[in-house]
């Protein structure tokens, strides 16, 4: 417990922003469980491994999204310190959360890949530099139609405009009320 502890010692703008992205993402993961049980059984060990790569998917997403935010609130500075924060909180947050009861071997391995695909996430995800598509733009070409795309593949529908299209529209709506922006200032003022 002792990544509890000294996340309780954070200040409360890491702590709201930290937050914030781990509600979010599972909110948005809750949008899709009952298409993935039905795809591949009602929590079924199939349908929960799909419904977990969907909400760690949006966790690297809205990562990714507090990353940018902090680049152009905070600078290049202010920024790395924040994200080397961020990140390995969220990481430990969720393991521990989400797999309290595995052997500390299989958590490792997780720590592992968690920053491994955050890392390629990221890689993925700055190839975009519009959010949303502005009126008469192709909405294809924008970071949320990417990840409507890489959520639709992950919960076993892949090419679905409809699954893709919830998922922009789910996804920017709690992008929306996640208040982004403020968080990272806040969280940026404690730096």
């Amino acid at each position: 417990m002792n990544w509890l502890n000294s996340f309780r010692k954070r200040p409360s703008g890491i702590t709201s922003l930290t937050c914030a992205i781990i509600d979010a993402s599972y909110k948005c993961g809750q949008e899709f469980k009952e298409s993935i049980d039905e795809r591949f059984g009602n929590n079924t060990k199939e349908a929960s491994s799909h419904w977990l790569l969907v909400v760690y998917e949006y966790l690297f997403f809205f990562i990714h999204l507090a990353d940018r935010s902090a680049f152009s609130k905070l600078g290049s500075k202010k920024r790395s310190k924040l994200m080397d924060v961020l990140a390995p909180v969220i990481e430990s947050m969720t393991t521990e959360a989400w797999f309290a009861s595995w052997p500390a071997e299989f958590k490792c391995g997780i720590k592992k890949d968690f920053f491994n695909n955050l890392n390629n996430a990221s890689i993925e995800y700055s190839q975009y530099k519009k959010l949303f598509a502005e009126k008469g733009e192709n909405l294809k070409d924008t970071l949320f139609w990417e990840l409507g795309k890489n959520i639709a593949r992950l919960s076993g529908y892949e090419h679905n405009p409809v699954i893709i299209m919830q998922a922009v529209l789910n996804s920017s709506d709690k992008f929306a009320n996640m208040k982004l922006d403020y968080l990272i200032e806040s969280a940026g003022k404690e730096m």
